[in-house]
């Protein structure tokens, strides 16, 4: 099962100690527990159990015991605790000398990646990053990657704009061999994250495989022809919204949502507004290669432009939690034509404002079919500087449809005319097999919305949807096929 980072992630933040909880069956889990204390110490070569006072111990329990209360889906403890003996058994093969920290560190590791493709445990390093990237600044490549399973290479998902990752011309579905000369195959994407994170100004090579891409110089390299690429480790700060004027319609890019988005949305629009003289004929909202971010953040974004209906509804385990997100009065456009762009590597949050406004046709959706990564997940501090990211809800779109795998399709699929990059999506055995897929959105063609462009020799470098959707705002066809004036 892939497992994905943390900036693919719809994240509910909540850093203060965990909770304690009660399971459902206090005996299941206590039997559990005590079979995970005796492979524990099978492990360690001893007879001796842990005590029920070790702190190592007493961690496992807690988590296992907020996992089985509060994931998005039932779990069963011994399930639990069979695939956290294994992962403390390979790390204790691997490392003889393990001390019992590492040991319970992979134990929980190993259970918590098991549920589903992103949960996890966060040690000192991944905490810390988690909390930097929320904030909008953080050390690294730049890059948002999953495990690819039929490789067993790590994808990228996309680069950060500005990043050394995008500066190096990395793209969604490069799929990374080697760091340095370690090979990736055989690693867990903890590993190869950890390798791939250095003190800022430091160095890491990369060898890459593209599809059909060779070396990014003009596709000679055929497929899966490997090249290698260098990258100086950075401080990474997140831009979340840049913007210019394309004659009279608004171009803004949406990079991610973080606490600065809304905010700096506002300010994009105030001042191209300004530049237009009050005369925007309307918007191009470009969400292509976003993983996604805060939800009240996504929420917020939806909320500039649309009026007091549904945004998102989140739903988890307990009925009594589930809540239903709504928008306010006004529209920060005034009812202006919005098409926006995605494409697969548009993920989680992005999915909410592009699945929000195409249900509420506030927007027509240009480009192609998003990831899919429908599921909130919250992350909390155990004890100091640790802590955990556990799935507790799906969300649901104001028409009822999940995007968990399915997720957002256009209205017009339509590509950048040098887009070779593969789609990436989630692996289906992640999704809820009893969920109904959404019914496709009313569907385009190009010569419906921008015959100039469909007739046009394409260029090597066109960007063909954001043409696309220009032509389509300045000639009004859009707003007079969605129903608007």
């Amino acid at each position: 099962m892939a497992k994905l980072l943390a900036a693919l992630m719809l994240l509910m933040v909540a850093m203060g100690p965990a909770c304690a909880v009660v399971p459902a069956s206090r005996a299941d889990t206590s039997i559990a527990l005590d079979h995970y204390r005796q492979e524990f110490a099978k492990a360690k070569g001893t007879s001796s159990l842990p005590s029920p006072a070790d702190r190592n111990y007493l961690l496992f329990s807690d988590v296992l015991r907020r996992v089985l209360a509060e994931h998005v889906k039932p779990g069963t403890p011994q399930v639990l605790v069979e695939k956290a003996v294994a992962g403390l058994q390979k790390k204790k093969k691997e490392e003889p000398g393990a001390t019992d920290r590492v040991l319970t560190e992979a134990a929980l590791d190993a259970m918590l990646t098991s549920l589903d493709p992103y949960s996890a445990f966060l040690d000192s390093e991944h905490f810390r990053y988690m909390r930097e990237q929320t904030q909008g600044e953080f050390g690294g490549l730049g890059i948002e990657v999953t495990m690819d399973e039929d490789s067993g290479l790590i994808r990228v998902v996309s680069p950060i704009d500005g990043s050394p990752a995008a500066r190096a011309g990395l793209r969604t579905g490069d799929l990374i061999a080697r760091i340095d000369e370690a090979q990736v195959k055989g690693m867990n994407l903890r590993d190869a994250v950890a390798r791939m994170r250095g003190p800022v100004g430091t160095s890491v090579a990369l060898t890459m495989r593209r599809n059909g891409g060779g070396n990014g110089g003009g596709g000679n390299g055929g497929p899966d022809a490997p090249f290698r690429v260098s990258l100086t480790r950075a401080i990474v700060k997140i831009q979340p919204v840049r913007y210019r004027l394309e004659g009279d319609v608004a171009y803004i890019r949406i990079a991610a949502f973080n606490q600065q988005t809304s905010h700096a949305l506002d300010e994009a629009v105030e001042e191209m507004r300004r530049q237009a003289h009050g005369r925007l004929a309307g918007a191009v909202l470009d969400l292509r290669n976003n993983p996604g971010g805060l939800l009240d953040q996504a929420v917020n974004v939806a909320d500039r432009f649309l009026e007091a209906v549904d945004i998102v509804s989140v739903r988890g385990r307990d009925p009594d939690e589930n809540r239903r997100y709504t928008g306010t009065p006004g529209d920060l456009l005034a009812g202006l034509p919005i098409v926006m762009l995605i494409n697969s590597g548009s993920a989680s949050a992005s999915e909410i404002v592009a699945g929000a406004l195409q249900d509420h046709s506030r927007a027509l959706l240009f480009g192609t079919r998003s990831y899919g990564k429908g599921s909130v997940q919250t992350i909390s501090s155990l004890s100091g500087d640790i802590g955990i990211r556990l799935t507790t809800a799906r969300y649901f779109r104001p028409s009822g449809g999940l995007v968990d795998c399915f997720g957002v399709s256009p209205n017009l699929e339509i590509k950048p005319a040098n887009d070779n990059s593969e789609e990436t999506h989630p692996d289906p055995a992640t999704c809820d097999p009893h969920a109904t897929p959404p019914p496709p959105p009313r569907a385009w063609r190009i010569e419906d919305l921008c015959p100039d462009v469909a007739a046009a020799p394409s260029k090597p470098d066109a960007d063909r949807p954001l043409d696309c959707a220009v032509a389509a705002i300045r000639t009004r066809l859009m707003g007079t096929l969605i129903g608007r004036p």
